[in-house]
């Protein structure tokens, strides 16, 4: 083997160790949780839940015995993955959603005309579902690969926007201009594409609104009310179909956070644009 050859097999070699390292947690982080609890109203889960713990106490050993590498390799795997940019974090799998989670937009249209030379007063009003992108009462499949990507941007912008907007911005009064901006990507993209495709010329959205919903999820091991599931679905199947429109009565716009309810969502008005 030439020393070209070694250098680069070396290199490769420690590569691989230094990425397999840094994707393990620091010592200790791991809490343990107990002996195996094998669930017993799962027939499948309770059939492959005791062999996946037996190749885990297989693989096991060799996971400690690099958890207890010496603090200095794991500095030293720590400033190359840093410096070469392919240290990743994990902590996206220790905080999943409690909730089920939802997010539509909601649209006022307006039209400038002889009854209204402003065009500032909404005549009829639609709502799309943006989140999640592909409707959960249907298999997923292929699909819902790419689908996970949107709805990855969506949650990220939804947990910004609540770590950096305030306690004291939850009021009726809240302007549009004190809110923190990380919904308003959202916002726009959906609002120039519902503009683009199903508004008139003479017509234009005068208001965009963003509305997070969340319904329960049951915690492990206990089981969710069929009527409920079957309710929410059917709340759900109408944006399915597309943005839903409201041409009956004249729009009023809602104070901010306000709430609505649809079978078990609890909706609320996170965000907004005039």
């Amino acid at each position: 083997m030439s020393a070209k050859r070694f250098a680069l097999s070396m290199f490769f070699a420690w590569h691989v160790f230094a990425v397999g390292l840094g994707s393990l947690g620091s010592p200790g982080a791991v809490v343990p949780v107990g002996p195996p609890r094998y669930p017993e109203n799962d027939a499948i889960a309770a059939a492959v839940t005791p062999s996946l713990d037996t190749v885990a106490a297989a693989v096991s050993p060799a996971a400690d015995l690099l958890d207890n590498a010496p603090l200095p390799l794991r500095q030293a795997v720590g400033n190359y993955l840093s410096l070469t940019g392919v240290s990743q974090s994990w902590k996206m799998f220790s905080n999943p959603p409690q909730v089920h989670q939802y997010l539509r937009v909601r649209y006022y249209v307006g039209q400038a005309g002889a009854g209204d030379p402003q065009g500032t007063r909404p005549v009829w009003t639609a709502t799309e579902l943006v989140l999640p992108a592909h409707r959960e009462d249907e298999v997923r499949m292929f699909r819902g690969y790419w689908d996970a990507f949107r709805d990855k941007a969506m949650t990220s912008a939804l947990a910004r926007f609540h770590e950096e907007r305030g306690r004291d911005l939850i009021r009726p009064d809240t302007t549009s201009a004190e809110l923190p901006d990380h919904l308003a990507p959202v916002l726009r993209y959906f609002a120039r594409r519902f503009e683009r495709v199903a508004l008139r010329p003479d017509e234009r959205i005068l208001r965009g609104e963003v509305w997070y919903g969340t319904a329960p999820m049951p915690a492990a091991g206990e089981m969710v009310e069929p009527g409920r599931v079957e309710e929410r679905h059917n709340a759900l199947r109408q944006y399915f179909q597309g943005p839903v429109e409201n041409h009956f009565g004249r729009p009023v716009y809602p104070a901010y956070h306000a709430g609505q309810r649809e079978a078990d969502i609890e909706w609320v008005l996170e965000y907004f644009e005039p």
